[in-house]
């Protein structure tokens, strides 16, 4: 099972369940690359767009900015801004083609769907998007149809009709059946009887080098993701659906490429065209797997994929796993090893190099969490470009569902800059991108005496060192003031800082000049040796000693910025698409960002609203008043035992951890329902949030056992007056707060139910929002752990000072 597969099998239980319904229940500029890239392309794919095949056909599961997403602009100037100039994009080929060319179908089911073999004008539309924005910053992309040599089909009845087919009211689902029987899984196949035929696939592409091959964003024609598990000789169905197992039929896919490649051609004689091969077009059976390749026509680049992996299929990431099962594809016996990715992909570049031609790795991705991994891909990566394979990692683009998988090529947003990925510094020492930007990570509370170790680390590539300097403004001991980040990819260097007694200090940055701008931002630690008797001298210092304390975050709406990708401070009246976590809960390898990546480019993306940046009384606030405003999220990993059992990406807290949340907020009425604030799981319906129904604060709970606990205020709120509402958790204790006062309490144990998101302003549960509150937010604060009474007292004094009010 390939890594889009093992994540998309979670997708399936979507079909039914309906959007509409559930809603109504409830940085800085990056500087410009110091060398561009040769001749030989690289980037990332921009995965999103082919996400909504688990509940195709029979569902509601394809609402664009839920089921998949289309690249942002923003997100492809970003790439640019690295250096990048060429990128893959992942369609997927039922939503692009509804319905095959010759397909026979009457009136009603061309009204609902269109004529046969017509583009969808929506998702045309986005496709198209996508190629403006990346000419508008001189990259190019490659169309990659990403269907494995299957197509997802009604089944059409004599007359032209569809049995159970619905049209959904909302313009952005497509039509689904009722009845799941009436969708197939159709394949290629040469035999009589194929239900996926050469006719078809060559239909769609001539239509789409029609449409696209003068296009000045337009780098190519991706043949076919991936193909698999073709049927066997005389067969018509997948050899892994067989009842007998006989060898798949190898000849299938090449016969279909060279149809395709020969329709292209009669249209485009210019475009590169990527041709895949058998077995998930692995790099090492490109040559032994592929009967007739090299194939006949123009500029053909063969692409192949290679993961670090024991399998090599992208779905493992724990490296002592992998290396325990003493097996390395394309070599047998034997544990992965550093050289294993250049000597897989060595296969692939040898044989390409004996037949004469070009080779693409249009996939690969380096896992997070061990430095090993880091090593591997280094290796492969660099060997890659020496032989001249254009490079693609795996997984770019901002579907939300998918954000900080195990391999990812996506910017966090922290320190109020746009972070980029570790991968890319990588890719940027082997293409030869000189780039970075520098950030740390430590804590921010120590009594005196202890050593607290901070670490600056580079994010990027530098061409040569950058020596540093650090200062404190109050005291301490710093092991050494002159740090030196190394030439090359991430670079960092270490030290430590022993505070004085019961000081606030300001650890400060410069620089040698190299990065002016690009230093880390002041950071602030605390050594009081009684936070809350503080409070009398500077509520401030003291609020930040705590959640230093606790690790926990704290998200200001002074924090907002227009974007996650370059952005700026939003002003009034901008939208809010990324808040940094300015408490001590993130580091560098684990951004607790607060971002919003809906793709709002033009009226064909659906009926989702930013929340907007307001001034009130002189405080900002994100405001959230308007029907289906999507808040904002910070998604993170969950640990699997044996694939990544201990992942960086993760958020704070679970269930049944002690955990605690403080929202500075108001409604504008006294009919507000909504979530204020959720810890929660994506795929599942478990959560801890602060919420509203009819403007009385309330807080809940549900465990992974169905177990709920909620709490409500007996007051509802005054309409556009601001409050602290705040929870409390811990085995045997939950408490509601409203202004520092405890309203409604209980006493239960929840069973361990793991969180992998945070959202503020709205919820997000089972792979669909959940509708927010409808109002202002202030400020947010949340961490692990206790505080005393008198502790959570002076952190919701601090969060009331940036609503304008003053508690007790």
């Amino acid at each position: 099972m390939k890594r889009r597969e093992f994540s998309q099998a979670a997708l399936a239980a979507l079909g039914t369940m309906r959007l509409s319904a559930i809603m109504a229940t409830g940085g800085s500029m990056v500087p410009e690359a110091s060398a561009a890239i040769g001749s030989v392309p690289a980037g990332t794919n921009l995965s999103g767009m082919e996400w909504a095949k688990p509940g195709l056909r029979i569902g509601t599961s394809t609402a664009p900015n839920l089921h998949f997403t289309v690249p942002r602009a923003a997100d492809i100037a970003y790439l640019a801004s690295c250096g990048y100039n060429k990128s893959r994009l992942p369609i997927q080929w039922e939503l692009l083609q509804p319905m095959l060319h010759d397909t026979v179908a009457n009136t009603a089911v061309k009204t609902a769907i269109g004529q046969p073999g017509a583009f969808h004008p929506g998702y045309e539309s986005y496709i198209t998007g996508v190629l403006d924005a990346h000419a508008a910053v001189g990259m190019k992309c490659i169309i990659d149809n990403h269907n494995y040599c299957r197509y997802q089909d009604f089944k059409f009845q004599p007359d032209g009709s569809i049995i159970g087919l619905t049209v959904p009211a909302d313009p952005f689902v497509r039509p689904f059946s009722t009845d799941k029987t009436q969708v197939r899984t159709r394949i290629f196949a040469l035999a009589a009887g194929a239900t996926l035929q050469q006719a078809h696939f060559v239909d769609f592409w001539t239509r789409a080098a029609t449409k696209w091959k003068n296009h000045p964003g337009f780098g190519g024609y991706g043949l076919m993701n991936e193909p698999h598990d073709m049927p066997k000789p005389g067969g018509v169905i997948a050899w892994n659906e067989e009842t007998v197992k006989i060898a798949e039929d190898l000849s299938i896919w090449p016969a279909f490429a060279q149809a395709a490649i020969n329709a292209i051609r009669a249209v485009d004689a210019v475009n590169p065209i990527y041709v895949g091969g058998n077995q998930y077009s692995s790099a090492v059976v490109i040559g032994t797997k592929n009967p007739g390749f090299p194939l006949a026509g123009a500029n053909l680049i063969y692409e192949v994929h290679m993961y670090l992996d024991a399998f090599s299929n992208g779905a493992a990431f724990d490296y002592d796993t992998e290396v325990a099962k003493n097996y390395s594809a394309g070599f047998g016996v034997g544990s992965i090893k550093p050289s294993t990715g250049m000597d897989r992909i060595k296969l692939a570049t040898d044989w390409a190099s004996a037949k004469g031609v070009k080779l693409a790795l249009t996939e690969i991705g380096m896992p997070l969490d061990d430095t090993r991994w880091q090593t591997m891909f280094a290796q492969a990566v660099n060997y890659a470009h020496q032989a001249g394979c254009e490079i693609y990692t795996w997984m770019g683009g901002s579907h939300w569902p998918i954000r900080n998988y195990a391999i990812n090529h996506v910017p966090s947003w922290y320190q109020n800059r746009t972070m980029e990925p570790a991968v890319s510094g990588l890719l940027k020492a082997a293409v030869g991108i000189a780039q970075a930007s520098l950030f740390d990570d430590g804590p921010g509370y120590g009594l005196a005496g202890t050593p607290l170790a901070i670490t600056v680390s580079a994010r990027g590539n530098l061409a040569r060192p950058v020596a540093l300097t650090v200062a404190s403004n109050n005291g301490g001991t710093l092991s050494k003031s002159s740090l030196l980040i190394p030439a090359g990819a991430n670079g960092q260097d270490t030290f430590t800082y022993t505070p004085a007694t019961n000081r606030v200090a300001t650890l400060s940055y410069t620089s040698d000049g190299q990065l002016s701008g690009q230093v880390p931002p002041p950071r602030r630690i605390s050594s009081l040796n009684d936070p809350v008797a503080h409070a009398a001298t500077s509520l401030q210092d003291a609020a930040q000693a705590i959640i230093a304390k606790y690790s926990a975050c704290k998200w200001e709406l002074s924090d907002g910025y227009t974007d996650y990708m370059l952005g700026a401070p939003a002003a009034a009246g901008q939208p809010i698409r990324a808040i940094s976590d300015s408490g001590y809960g993130s580091s560098a390898g684990n951004a607790m960002e607060m971002i919003n990546g809906v793709n709002k480019a033009h009226g064909g993306m659906g009926t989702m609203v930013l929340p907007i940046m307001r001034v009130t009384n002189g405080k900002k606030n994100s405001d959230h008043t308007v029907a289906n405003t999507w808040g904002l999220w910070c998604k993170k990993s969950l640990g699997r035992a044996g694939v990544q059992p201990n992942p960086s990406n993760r958020v704070p807290y679970n269930i049944e951890d002690a955990h605690f949340v403080m929202v500075a907020a108001s409604v504008p009425g006294q009919s507000n329902t909504g979530v204020l604030f959720q810890a929660s799981q994506t795929e599942q319906s478990h959560t801890s949030e602060l919420n509203f129904t009819n403007s009385f604060p309330g807080a809940k709970w549900v465990d992974s056992g169905g177990q709920k606990v909620e709490l409500a205020s007996p007051t509802k709120i005054p309409a556009n007056t601001p409050a602290v509402f705040a929870f409390t958790s811990a085995p045997g204790a939950q408490k509601l707060r409203v202004n520092s006062a405890v309203v409604a309490s209980a006493a239960a144990t929840f069973s361990p139910s793991a969180y992998n998101q945070l959202l503020i302003g709205w919820g997000y549960l089972s792979y669909y929002p959940r509708g927010g509150f409808g109002g202002h937010i202030y400020a947010v604060i949340t961490g692990k752990g206790a505080p005393s009474a008198s502790e959570l007292g002076v952190l919701e004094k601090y969060l009331g000072t940036t609503a304008g009010i003053n508690l007790p």
